[in-house]
């Protein structure tokens, strides 16, 4: 039974993982970042960074892979924000 709970929760942390690479490449092909809340990237980024802690420490691979993956993925997100900013006030999009 462990061993069916274990793939359960690898192939979870993989469709997390995969989840969030269309919104990835959707701003980063369409160039519009209207849309993207920067709380809601902001809050991503710090939880998925204490996840992937929490993974190292506890040993955790599924918390890794996911987190880990939401992470690089925002932060792509955010990176791109920054260099190719629209001329609007930064405070609409919250």
């Amino acid at each position: 039974m462990s061993e069916i709970i274990n793939i359960i929760g690898l192939l979870g942390s993989i469709l997390v993982s995969v989840s969030f690479i269309p919104q990835t490449y959707k701003t980063l092909k369409s160039e519009d970042n209207s849309d993207i809340s920067y709380i809601f990237m902001g809050t991503n980024i710090v939880s998925a960074a204490m996840m992937c802690v929490y993974g190292v420490y506890y040993d955790v691979i599924p918390i890794l892979i996911s987190n880990g993956s939401v992470l690089i993925n925002c932060v792509i997100i955010i990176v791109y924000i920054g260099c190719y900013k629209e001329k609007t006030n930064p405070l609409v999009h919250l």
